[in-house]
């Protein structure tokens, strides 16, 4: 189960930047003219905030599962305040109190633009471009979830422009029938038209259409490495930095048989009753009746469906938005700069919000779900070595020291075997790779979820309070060392974004490119970062082994 979730955990529920807009400029697009709000991030620099900027026609009536169509121009100029609502989604951990925007099918399709007001000297064609993709394990969340005010202050202060996106989600998103009714994948395509958007109209805000860099996180991770190898995306930006989740995590993609087969049984879960002469577009009909509130889905799926810990939507294969493998799709991919990494503890966040059994029983149980006889080869042995890899040295009665190798173990499967097999293979294949580990936390900053967690450590959205500048775990009040870290993290998410390098325009390389050859070589950060050479203590050959068993 993958989710850059419950992502304001500890936050109040606020007006969107808490204080009555001050409009700006009016700027004319292919799609009509807007005109945006003005923050004030220092004593002399404006940004302009376009908020809520739709980019597609309604998914709605027959348009539900198909592709995004482009807005219709409108005609009177369109103020653009305010986040647009969020795709549709169960509220679940607390999301309906500490979301800032409610749901709306027919109105979720928006992207938001932070523009500095003031002509970049460095970058005479304007500035550099970075586009947010939201995590939420495909099923939840919006581009509300990660700030404005905030978001402007730590990037659009670096000389860059910031774009944000919506995308449909969940059954919306993802559903499929395999064939041409309904292929899937509609979040993607939803994520590449507003990439065409700002393709097309980003120039207009002062933004360089030529140096664009995607980022995003967890399966906003996932999404932008997805996008980098399906030729009908990849062409449309030049940098991309996945963090926490890419498209070689076990989340993030399936065979389009897996997911047909779950789309099917959903529906019929969800009370659809084929007749013998009905096919996929007769199914797809009644789903189109439907009320969207009896399609939301969270991240704990349906009660009653499904097996506990997996996503029910995610990207397939479906044929066309990927036409071949993820495995050759990265081969012939133009090689792009990226930057990739995870934070220390992926899997505490997890194994302390979810239901996952924290024993050493449990466990058992777990990998038995995970490592599969009828998908592994030689899967009880894999088991087998996976616990003793683990536990050889661990009394399993030990509460405190099994529950700290199931963090180990749920996040080097779900998420951190993932990233370092992406950085491998794309350093192998000629890519410029920057690969991280993220150690820094503040013991004060866990919120309510301080009381939660089972110890506390840099977890799963640890590293975004440093970057966009907001809490994804508790509210952020920054200390000292906060500061640092947010000066550390922004330097380096500029300078890439800039250059495709992090290290900037200097010629001290305090982070070496990654070298397939030292798989474990990384930087890791903390308030003095350094080069290391044991990439989350060097578990991942393990994982090597288990996948590539996998049949």
């Amino acid at each position: 189960m993958l989710m850059s979730s419950f992502c304001c955990f500890g936050e109040k529920k606020m007006g969107q930047s808490g204080s009555a807009p001050v409009p700006g400029q009016i700027v004319e697009t292919t799609s009509g003219k807007i005109r945006g709000r003005l923050y004030t991030i220092d004593e002399d620099r404006v940004v302009e905030g376009f908020l809520g900027i739709p980019y597609a026609e309604p998914p709605i009536g027959e348009l539900r599962f198909q592709k995004p169509i482009p807005k219709q121009k409108w005609k009177h100029t369109l103020d653009c305040f305010h986040f647009g609502p969020r795709c549709p989604q169960a509220d679940e951990y607390f999301s309906g109190y500490l979301n800032i925007v409610g749901k709306d099918e027919a109105k979720c399709l928006t992207l938001n633009i932070f523009a500095p007001q003031w002509e970049s000297k460095e970058f005479p064609s304007g500035h550099p471009v970075m586009i947010w993709i939201h995590g939420g394990g495909f099923q939840m969340h919006s581009s509300s979830n990660y700030g404005d005010r905030t978001l402007a202050r730590n990037l659009c202060a670096k000389d860059l422009l910031v774009v944000s996106i919506n995308y449909r989600l969940g059954l919306f998103g993802f559903f499929t029938t395999g064939d041409e009714a309904c292929r899937g994948n509609m979040g993607l395509w939803d994520q590449t038209l507003a990439l065409e958007w700002v393709r097309d109209n980003i120039g207009k805000f002062g933004g360089d259409p030529n140096n664009v860099t995607v980022f995003g996180q967890s399966a906003g991770g996932a999404s932008s490495d997805l996008l980098s190898l399906s030729p009908h995306s990849r062409d449309l930006f030049h940098k991309v930095i996945p963090m926490a989740g890419c498209g070689e995590c076990d989340f993030a993609i399936r065979s389009s048989d897996e997911q047909t087969q779950i789309s099917k049984d959903f529906a019929k879960f969800l009370g659809y009753k084929p007749h013998e002469e009905e096919g996929n577009e007769e199914m797809l009909e009644w789903l189109r009746c439907q009320y969207a509130e009896l399609l939301e889905l969270g991240l704990s799926g349906k009660k009653g469906f499904g097996k506990p810990g997996r996503l029910l939507f995610t990207p397939n294969i479906d044929g066309e938005f990927f036409p071949k493998s993820i495995e050759e799709l990265r081969k012939e991919a133009p090689r792009k700069p990226r930057m990739t990494g995870v934070t220390q503890h992926e899997g505490l966040f997890f194994v302390g919000l979810t239901g996952l059994n924290k024993t050493y029983e449990g466990m058992q149980r777990y990998l038995e779900r995970s490592i599969t006889d009828d998908s592994y080869e030689g899967a009880q042995k894999l088991r087998e070595q996976t616990l003793e890899f683990y536990f050889s040295d661990v009394n399993t009665k030990d509460k405190k020291e099994v529950i700290k190798k199931i963090v180990q173990i749920w996040g080097d499967r779900e998420i951190n075997y993932g990233i370092w097999e992406m950085a491998r293979k794309e350093a192998e294949l000629g890519s410029k790779v920057y690969l991280y580990q993220f150690n820094y936390f503040n013991p004060d900053g866990f919120g309510l979820l301080k009381w939660i967690l089972p110890f506390l450590g840099a977890t799963h959205c640890s590293e975004l309070r440093y970057i966009l500048g907001k809490g994804v775990i508790s509210k952020f009040q920054p200390n000292a060392n906060d500061h640092k870290m947010i000066k550390i993290m922004t330097d380096f998410f500029s300078n890439f974004a800039k250059y495709g390098d992090p290290n900037g325009k200097t010629e001290k390389c305090l982070w070496e490119p990654h070298d397939h050859t030292k798989p474990n070589r990384h930087l890791t950060i903390t308030l003095e970062p350094s080069m290391q050479d044991s990439f989350i203590e060097n578990r991942m050959e393990l994982w090597s082994k288990v996948f590539r068993a996998r049949l």
